[in-house]
């Protein structure tokens, strides 16, 4: 593609070389052919002097008519020589104008003062006719060579012209055989290229299946599509791993969570079997609603990992009080609410009022004093309740079934679906104590 258009620029400048050369000699051979229009002009002054010699205003007239013409003859003399391109082409116009010369001298003089002193008038002017025509010939004759030296130069140029248009043709032509050759010649390449790396593909997926690996293990390169797609698919991979290791981590903990509840119900039903006891079926009771309480948060957790975010404006007031409303409070007393900056928030407000209910019933289910403080400000929302501080880092809490050492109450999912929520909005969930309080703090984007 580069030589083709290589070639095309190439042409455009030879084509208009050669252009500039025919105007050139096109306007030359005009202004050659003015230089006989001259002569002739010339001839024709003699002619009517000589006819009307005895009447002095008609020869004044054509003596003045020739005096322009001699005026405008020196004007195109300079502009038809500096035209000129070869030496002899120049010598022969410096030729014509030395003979355009001798004419002036010949009209402006000696016809002159044949017309007043003459007294042999057919002897005189036949001597200067033969003077003029013979002066006026070799005018002629040195305008012919010049228009026909010309008029070759321009058919060569022409033919110059042609022979550079068809040799252009064959270049082109042959140019696009070769551009044709090469692109079939890379385009093979390429496609063996990529039917080696999807050949790969192919194998490291069928590997895949056959090992029960995670991820696709060959080598396509870096820098090209394919690879691109072996770097998705494999995070994709990744990430269905993590998945079915959390589940399989998920059901491990349900197992252990629910001997605990299920055992006291066991134990519960055999004394009722017994002995009919109202403190022994409240607390089958509790057992069951533990049991529940827990499903309901496995599946609450198990939903996060498909959620979609459906983002909305709210404010958040709205969201604290939405968050509270979800909370079975017997005492209003036991919280209270500072908003300092009621800001907006774009967030999924469903489950970001799951989040906020679950850090505000964790405040509340330990706190060792009330109220406990929700406050809003600078695009923050913390819960504090006075309780000891935390003995493990945040990120300890966030997995699932962790609880405090000796701790009875909750089962240990509830900052873990805290967490995700907030990771799925890509806000920024953080804790600190400053005596007597344990704060949780989510940031929001500004």
């Amino acid at each position: 593609m580069l030589s083709i258009i290589g070639v095309f620029f190439y042409t455009i400048f030879n084509l208009s070389e050669i252009h500039k050369n025919q105007i050139h000699r096109y306007d030359q051979i005009r202004r050659v052919e003015k230089l006989k229009e001259y002569n002739n002009s010339f001839s024709w002054i003699v002619l009517d002097i000589v006819t009307d010699y005895e009447k002095i205003e008609v020869v004044k007239k054509r003596l003045k008519k020739s005096d322009e013409l001699f005026k405008k003859l020196i004007i195109k003399k300079k502009e038809t020589i500096d035209n000129s391109e070869s030496t002899i082409e120049k010598q022969n116009i410096q030729q014509i104008f030395k003979y355009f010369e001798e004419i002036e001298n010949l009209i402006k003089y000696q016809l002159y003062k044949l017309i007043l002193v003459s007294k042999n008038e057919k002897i005189a002017f036949d001597n200067f006719n033969k003077k003029f025509e013979s002066i006026s010939l070799k005018i002629d004759k040195l305008i012919k060579e010049e228009i026909d030296y010309l008029q070759t130069k321009l058919d060569k140029t022409e033919k110059k012209r042609n022979q550079f248009i068809d040799t252009i043709k064959v270049e082109v032509v042959i140019l696009f055989i070769i551009a044709f050759l090469l692109s079939s010649i890379i385009s093979s390449r390429i496609t063996k290229q990529i039917k080696d790396k999807l050949d790969k593909l192919n194998k490291g997926i069928l590997q895949l299946f056959k090992d029960d690996e995670t991820t696709i293990k060959i080598d396509i390169g870096k820098n090209n599509e394919l690879s691109e797609i072996t770097h998705n698919l494999n995070s994709y991979l990744e990430k269905q791993s993590d998945i079915i290791h959390s589940r399989e981590e998920l059901l491990r903990n349900i197992s252990h969570e629910l001997k605990t509840p299920i055992s006291k119900a066991k134990f519960v039903l055999e004394n009722l079997r017994q002995n009919k006891d109202d403190k022994q079926i409240d607390s089958l009771n509790k057992v069951f609603i533990d049991i529940e309480e827990l499903t309901s948060k496995l599946l609450q957790r198990e939903k996060l990992n498909f959620a979609k975010i459906n983002s909305s404006k709210f404010k958040t007031s709205s969201l604290i009080l939405e968050s509270l409303s979800k909370l079975s409070i017997d005492d209003e007393s036991k919280v209270e609410v500072i908003i300092k900056e009621d800001f907006n928030i774009l967030a999924d407000k469903y489950y970001l009022t799951i989040a906020l209910k679950n850090l505000i019933d964790n405040a509340m289910k330990y706190a060792q004093e009330y109220p406990i403080i929700i406050e809003a400000f600078e695009n923050k929302i913390e819960v504090k309740n006075i309780a000891k501080k935390l003995t493990s880092d945040l990120i300890y809490y966030t997995q699932p079934f962790t609880r405090e050492p000796n701790q009875q109450l909750g089962h240990g999912l509830g900052l873990n679906i805290v967490n995700k929520i907030i990771q799925m909005h890509e806000f920024k969930l953080d804790y600190t104590y400053e005596k007597p309080y344990n704060i949780f703090c989510i940031t929001f984007k500004n």
